[in-house]
């Protein structure tokens, strides 16, 4: 019998885990710097909860089943209703600002950069109203591209802005969800594909032209508003006031305002945000597929958990870790290098493990545990890609010293016993 997983779900090779570690890291560091605090919400929830704020239909796109007591449970397919129901459930300092770095569940068509099993690093500020919440998390999200060092824009709209636009171009409010869903699309159909489904929603021809050509709207200045429509005055307003911010913070060159950023989600409420990766848009594979999309998204959700029992303004960002690798594939992650320590007969072996366990104040060390002979412990130590061997000899030892050995050139240099600290040191001034 051959074991296999299922379908949607991979493995993380050891090379990966080293990339994974360091984006959580650089994450982590902005997010401490800008005084999150990191939760960790349950990873299954009742079923009502989730469908409590996606409605029945997610159902369709979610792992769910039920435990031995016949409840209705469920894995969680994203962040956001986690750390919703936790604030909701509690009395904290507001405005509340958390974050959490997690895996989700998600039962969709398995493709490009998107996995049934996937991880997200998520950013909420919860009980802060005002447009500074807002410009926070698009500074944040800034900063941590930016700290991976990758080339990025961030597609910046207001669904009060476009939905004013909407209205004033032929739109139903009873169809207004359904259209803004559609638009959320553009990236991933035709031209033609947009235009049926704008007819099925019962748009005629003039109006769809209207609309795309609204969508195709990308630039540094909001246009004014000619009517009076209320909601588009709040979103221009709204729009005006964040573009001031985020000048004022330094951050607004690397932001545009995109109409066709809506964020198809029925709960968002105010402005709404996308980091894409320059060019990514546009790169597709042999058969014609868009490979990537944007790595993370989000905006403001003022009204969602009066679901599970709060009214309270919130907004937040989450962004996917597997989209990040991609975009990070031909960047050289350095990872802290380390040591092994290789003997050159069993005699010695006691005291290189007395060495190692010295050495791992200082760098991570290993050792071969199946005490092979010195040859092999070498090709041990090649195979694993370890730069810098220590080498523990019966002369060595006699010396009061080991050796380090450059794995790639084969320099030798003698170290104290006494001082063994100098060996972290004398890898980090050889790989600078």
């Amino acid at each position: 019998m051959k074991f296999t997983l299922p379908r949607g779900m991979r493995d993380i090779e050891p090379e990966e885990m080293d990339r994974r570690e360091y984006v959580f890291s650089v994450i982590k560091e902005i997010l401490n710097k800008y005084n999150f605090q990191f939760v960790e919400p349950s990873m299954i929830e009742n079923l009502e909860t989730l469908t409590a704020k996606s409605g029945p239909e997610i159902e369709k796109e979610i792992y769910f089943f039920k435990d031995k007591g016949d409840r209705k449970i469920a894995l969680r397919f994203d962040l956001t209703v986690g750390l919703s129901r936790f604030i909701s459930s509690r009395n904290m300092p507001q405005p509340t600002k958390i974050a959490c770095i997690s895996n989700m569940f998600r039962y969709d068509e398995p493709q490009y950069g998107r996995y049934r099993s996937f991880y997200q690093w998520d950013a909420e500020i919860f009980g802060a109203k005002g447009i500074e919440a807002d410009a926070e998390i698009i500074s944040l999200t800034s900063d941590i591209l930016e700290k991976l060092g990758l080339d990025f824009e961030i597609r910046i709209n207001s669904r009060k802005y476009v939905e004013g636009l909407l209205l004033e171009n032929g739109v139903k409010q009873k169809d207004l969800l359904s259209v803004l869903r559609i638009i959320d699309k553009i990236s991933k159909l035709t031209k033609e594909e947009i235009k049926k489904e704008f007819k099925k929603v019962g748009l005629k021809e003039k109006e769809t032209e209207n609309i795309l050509e609204i969508c195709n709207y990308k630039g540094k200045n909001i246009p004014k508003p000619e009517g009076k429509n209320k909601l588009l005055l709040e979103g221009y307003e709204e729009l005006s006031q964040l573009s001031s911010l985020l000048k004022k913070m330094n951050k607004f060159d690397k932001c545009v305002f995109d109409f066709s950023i809506v964020r198809g989600i029925d709960y968002y409420n105010g402005i709404v945000y996308e980091a894409w990766i320059k060019n990514e848009r546009e790169q597709v594979d042999a058969k014609g597929v868009k490979q990537l999309g944007a790595v993370a998204g989000g905006g403001r959700y003022d009204d969602l958990l009066a679901i599970y029992g709060k009214s309270m303004p919130a907004t937040g960002i989450a962004g996917g870790i597997e989209r990040l690798l991609l975009s990070l594939k031909d960047k050289e992650i350095k990872k802290n290098p380390g040591v092994q320590v290789i003997f050159v007969n069993e005699k010695v072996f006691d005291k290189a493990l007395e060495i190692t366990e010295k050495l791992r104040k200082f760098i991570p060390t290993d050792i071969d545990l199946n005490k092979r002979n010195f040859s092999n412990q070498l090709k041990y130590a090649n195979s694993r890609k370890i730069p810098f061997v220590v080498i523990v000899g019966e002369k060595e030892l006699q010396e009061k010293s080991v050796k380090l050995r450059d794995m790639e050139t084969g320099k030798e240099t003698s170290v104290p016993l006494d001082n063994l600290e100098e060996v972290s040191s004398l890898v980090q001034q050889r790989l600078k």
